[in-house]
């Protein structure tokens, strides 16, 4: 909607509503979660939802096949499928040193040979080192300094799961029943030796951590991490009278907020991430969860600030769908212009004014870094202005704001119409985020106004 307002003793305002558009937004690390395995890429729309998120896992024998000579293609290629997606997507990381008791060892030979401390399963297959061992604990921090000297500030990385430590790095080893649990083992001194490895080897990447990590939660939560939680939507996936949503996450959850206040407001800082137990389809044809038990799954993670949610890239049921789209359509950050308000006319030389009001309908901020920009077109295509503000929308939690900007015309702009677009622009100059408002170009900007140059 656009309406035209005289300002009292002043030129001529254009104040603009723009249309604001419904439904899930696909953006870069927010939503659904395309899973290591690539299965999800092969799904359609319809079975699955755009992804904002390509999350990746590596064990360290993947990574470091030969000591001191790093397989940084594996990373290379998720993040050469990110860049290709469209919509625009970004990576989730993890590295992993143990898998299973039948999987066969998960760090590298050449590791093992300098005699490390561990323990092999008794059919002799696989090696579980001792993450207290002075050995593995350098050659740790060696691995994770050589990624992030490649990829810390990545702007393709949307955050580093903090693992290294327990099977699939995910902090336990319960699947190994002739081993002590890891949290028994290990004094929480030592633990948290593996956060401070992920947060000096990338300072300046967003991380989480996951839920089940003991003391460590905590300790990450207040060096700056966000947090993560296996099995979410489990009501009575392994017993009928224990699940995670309502004997395992509160508690954990509770503990956390008490050894600490600023828990509660990580999210503000640091991504929420959620992965489900099983496959939806499992959710329909086997737990046979009503509508309304899944409803509280997807309602919890909103009440959580989650930013992505991983589904492990299965066929999502249709009985169930409305209920992802209507949950995507708030998860995460989403921007949309409220209000424009700017000089109708200028001549060449001025400084147009652009007071502008925005929303972010979503439950959390977005935690990369992407500049708010404005530009005047021609007819034609050409941009003749272009400046970027000074805002840092990393800042907009949910909630309103207000941002103002002066747009500076070229000295010899040739007198006419010119359109007036809005965009937030990643590192390389480029239009990646999409808003929650009509008027996208092909070249992801968004045409809001237009402004007659006398």
């Amino acid at each position: 909607m656009l309406t035209y307002v005289a300002a009292s003793g002043a030129a001529q305002l254009t104040t603009v509503n723009p249309t604001a558009i419904r439904g899930p937004l696909t953006n870069p690390g927010n939503g659904v979660a395309n899973f290591h395995d690539g299965y999800g890429m092969r799904l359609s729309k319809a079975q699955y939802p755009d992804t904002g998120i390509e999350y990746q896992r590596f064990y360290w024998n993947e990574l470091e096949p030969q000591e001191g000579k790093y397989n940084f293609a594996l990373v290379d290629e998720a993040l050469a499928v990110a860049a290709q997606h469209q919509p625009a997507m970004n990576i989730g990381l993890r590295f992993m040193a143990l898998d299973g008791p039948e999987s066969g060892s998960k760090i590298p030979d050449w590791l093992i040979n300098k005699g490390i401390k561990g323990n092999w399963t008794p059919d002799g297959k696989t090696f579980v080192p001792d993450l207290d061992d002075p050995i593995f604990l350098d050659y740790a921090q060696r691995l994770l300094k050589a990624f992030g000297q490649r990829y810390d500030g990545n702007p393709e990385l949307a955050f580093l799961d903090i693992g290294m430590v327990g099977s699939w790095g995910e902090w336990h080893n319960s699947n190994f029943p002739t081993l002590k649990p890891l949290q028994e083992r290990y004094p929480p001194e030592l633990l948290n030796r593996y956060v401070d490895m992920h947060f000096t080897a990338f300072p300046n990447t967003p991380k989480i951590m996951l839920i089940s990590g003991g003391d460590s939660l905590v300790y990450a939560a207040k060096k700056g991490a966000g947090w993560r939680a296996d099995c979410w939507g489990d009501w009575r996936n392994f017993s009928p009278t224990w699940s995670h949503m309502r004997d395992d996450y509160p508690p954990r959850l509770d503990a956390a907020k008490s050894a600490w206040t600023g828990f509660s407001q990580g999210w503000q800082k640091a991504p929420v991430s959620l992965e489900i137990c099983g496959y939806m389809a499992d959710w329909l044809n086997v737990q046979h969860y009503t509508r309304e038990e899944v409803q509280a799954t997807f309602d919890w993670a909103l009440a959580q600030h989650a930013s992505t949610i991983n589904l492990k890239s299965r066929e999502v049921p249709q009985e169930y769908r409305d209920i992802v789209d209507n949950a995507l359509a708030k998860m995460g950050y989403r921007f949309r212009v409220l209000s424009l308000s700017h000089d109708a006319t200028r001549h060449a030389g001025q400084a147009l004014t652009i007071k502008s009001d925005w929303s972010n309908d979503g439950v959390a901020p977005i935690y990369l870094h992407y500049k708010l920009a404005w530009r005047l077109q021609d007819a034609m295509g050409n941009t003749k202005a272009q400046g970027i503000a000074g805002d840092d929308i990393r800042q907009w939690l949910p909630g309103k704001f207000h941002t103002e900007f002066q747009l500076v015309m070229p000295n010899k702009l040739a007198a006419g119409r010119y359109y007036l677009d809005v965009a937030l622009l990643d590192e390389n100059g480029k239009a990646r985020i999409q808003l929650a408002n009509e008027g996208k170009q092909a070249d992801g900007w968004y045409r809001l106004s237009a402004v007659t140059i006398n």
